[in-house]
């Protein structure tokens, strides 16, 4: 008879490690992290017994600060246990998830693991975290990497701890930069202080084997919303990791001088991350890739969430069914080959770990992005980036080329779910301005905050914040609700992640908004017009801030609702706060000038174009006298790093179906023993 498999269990994790089977209390804890995970910070389907009186939707806050409470406690006396002995290979586990610890603390009132690591500090006062001596015994550096957390107040030399082990110090660093949520002044100045001291490290790793690679996506891609100039240059070091991983795995890259043609063109396959008719992606580059079929026969690629309308804006569509990533990367080598590619085309990259570890291959002799996750890739094998010409920033921010389209050349198209109609609340002298901020969890940070609050204490009118957010949900919502409080208490409403109709709704009580900082809001401006709402946003150099103000101007709204400085962004919210006609006016301008469709019009041919023009000419230069020969060097590869002589392969440990690993050394004795 097959063994039913039980939901995880909270009452099962205290149990086990009440009677210090460390084994079993390591496996349920990590299953009760992964089922976390796998909500999305939701805590349905794992068993707990709630007290009756929590049980209603109105205090859905508490139960889950009582759930994140309950955990931490156990995982306290779990690992404040001299006895618990981690193995690297379950240690590894944790730093994948450790994320997940980092929101079940945060969000109860321990705050951090603090309280733990103490028991670890050597000092003659191991309260003393700014003094934190620690041992440099194995057993000691993996409890502390696991538990040290974003929130942690103690006191850290990375370098240090490099010495004694950089391994478990390079999987801490991936942990501290996987959180969807880096916005408190703790834990995004660990991130900013990683992004400047990680890079140079990380480079000398010479695979993934050792490194929590199923979170390679969260360093890739959180860095863009950090605020430093060179953040983005951890991708550097990680595409050169990626790729020696990727020839020790026995990874060839196509030979691209074999090209094709299907129904007399050239092909370009298309690899999407997420991609269907409500998602910010197929929103904004559907238009421009059903235009490309003119010149190009288009096959797209994906997963399962690819749904009819996202399949429906190619010839054909390829599902890859890969269980990781080398047989993915693989089936997407198979489909080029076979069909001759000449274009490699990414509209996004940042959010999956297929398209990262795709962008350091040669799959096609032309290799492009466009701006769905708006950053450059630091990448060798990409040549180009899609640009429209009125988002571009600073050229310097970007490693790639740019390939600069007319600004309308990218049309939008309306939300699967967004209204037929809307009724506009255009309020006359409201007692309190209500500010509308649709931002997920990652926009978030300490600057943006600050400016809100002098918003606050400047203005001569009442204002109240209201955040319609993006992934924050089940236990991650407390911690972000306290962030955001502790700068404008009760002046700010925090809304849990919510169905697309709830969100508008939120926003449809506003007055006005405002637009997060550095990182930008392409989508949430679209929103914001739809309830014929206008705002303030700030440009800068980077395109994922450039962006607004791009758009701003396409909308016809007057230049100084752009600001270039924070103390700018800080006076012009304050002047459209509180003068109630002229914001009413902008806004009338907005809805009786359809300004929204300016957004949805255009023409989405020159992308084809373009593309088909740099295909044409890396044909002229490569194959006009060569035809049959390899491709030469300077389009197979920027590669910096050479082929290591080493056969150990490695699937990435993300994606694979692997063995079940002791997460405790078998050595470990128990207490009583």
């Amino acid at each position: 008879m097959a063994e039913v498999k039980n939901q995880p269990s909270v009452i099962r994790l205290e149990q086990e490690v009440s009677a210090k089977n460390f084994e079993a209390a390591c496996v349920e804890l990590l299953d009760i992290l992964r089922k976390i995970d796998s909500n999305f910070g939701g805590i349905h389907d794992i068993e707990c017994d709630f007290p009756e009186q929590l049980n209603v939707d109105e205090l859905n806050k508490e139960k889950h600060v009582y759930f994140a409470t309950r955990m931490a406690n156990a995982i306290t006396e779990l690992f404040k246990d001299p006895a618990l002995s981690l193995s690297e290979s379950g240690a590894q586990t944790f730093f994948t998830l450790q994320r997940w610890l980092s929101m079940i603390f945060a969000s109860s009132p321990y705050i951090n693991a603090d309280h733990i690591l103490v028991t670890l500090n050597q000092n003659e006062n191991p309260y003393n975290l700014a003094d934190f001596r620690l041992s440099n015994t194995q057993d000691a550096i993996i409890k502390f990497c696991v538990l040290y957390l974003p929130e942690s107040n103690i006191n850290v030399n990375l370098e240090a701890l490099w010495q004694l082990n950089p391994e478990v110090t390079g999987s801490l660093a991936f942990a501290l930069q996987s959180p969807r949520f880096i916005a408190t002044q703790q834990a995004f100045s660990k991130r900013g202080t990683l992004l400047q001291w990680f890079p140079e490290k990380l480079a000398t790793f010479e695979n993934l084997n050792n490194l929590p690679s199923a979170i390679s996506h969260d360093v890739y891609m959180h860095c863009s919303y950090d605020v430093a100039e060179n953040k983005h240059w951890v991708k550097k070091a990680l595409n050169q990791v990626i790729r020696r991983h990727l020839l020790q795995g026995g990874w060839t890259d196509r030979d691209v001088t074999k090209l094709g043609e299907r129904n007399g063109k050239p092909v370009m396959v298309v690899l999407l991350e997420h991609f269907h008719s409500s998602h910010s992606i197929y929103r904004t580059h559907s238009t421009s890739m059903i235009a490309a079929r003119e010149r190009f026969h288009l096959i797209g690629v994906g997963n399962e969430a690819v749904d009819a309308a996202g399949q429906a804006v190619f010839d054909e569509f390829h599902l890859l069914k890969g269980d990781n990533i080398f047989s993915k990367l693989n089936e997407l080598k198979e489909i080029c080959e076979k069909n001759g590619a000449a274009i490699f085309y990414m509209p996004s990259i940042g959010m999956d770990l297929t398209a990262i570890f795709a962008s350091n291959t040669r799959l096609a002799p032309v290799q492009v992005i466009a701006l769905g996750h708006p950053a450059t890739t630091h990448s060798d094998f990409i040549e180009y980036v899609i640009v429209e010409d009125d988002y571009v920033g600073s050229e310097k921010c970007f490693s790639e080329q740019l390939l600069r389209l007319p600004k309308d050349a990218l049309p939008y198209v309306p939300s699967a779910l967004a209204p037929q109609h809307v009724e506009y609340r255009l309020r006359e002298n409201p007692e309190v301005v209500n500010i509308g901020i649709a931002s997920t969890t990652m926009k978030l940070n300490p600057y943006f905050l600050a400016a809100l609050k002098a918003i606050r204490d400047r203005a001569n009118v009442k204002v109240h914040f209201h955040f319609a957010l993006g992934q924050s949900s089940g236990v991650t919502h407390p911690y972000v609700e306290r962030f955001i409080k502790s700068y404008l208490g009760s002046d700010a409403t925090a809304y849990p992640h919510a169905p697309y109709d709830q969100y508008l709704r939120i926003l449809h009580n506003c007055d006005m908004m405002v637009n997060p900082f550095p990182f930008g809001n392409t989508n949430g401006i679209i929103d914001m017009v739809t309830l014929g709402l206008v705002g303030i946003c700030k440009t800068g150099a980077e395109v994922h801030e450039h962006i607004d103000e791009g758009l701003f101007k396409r909308l016809g709204l007057p230049e100084w609702l752009i600001a270039n400085t924070v103390d700018e962004y800080v006076e012009r919210a304050i002047r459209l706060a509180e003068n109630h006609q002229e914001r009413l006016e902008l806004r009338r301008h907005i809805i009786e000038n359809n300004g929204l469709q300016t957004l949805f019009t255009g023409d989405p041919s020159p992308m084809g174009k373009v593309l088909l023009e740099k295909f044409e000419e890396w044909k002229a230069a490569n194959l006009a006298e060569k035809p049959k020969k390899k491709v030469t060097k300077s389009t197979t590869t920027k590669e910096k790093t050479t082929k290591s002589t080493t056969t150990k392969k490695s699937a990435v440990k993300s994606e694979g179906k692997s063995e079940p690993k002791k997460t405790v050394k078998k050595t470990t004795k128990k207490a009583d023993k």
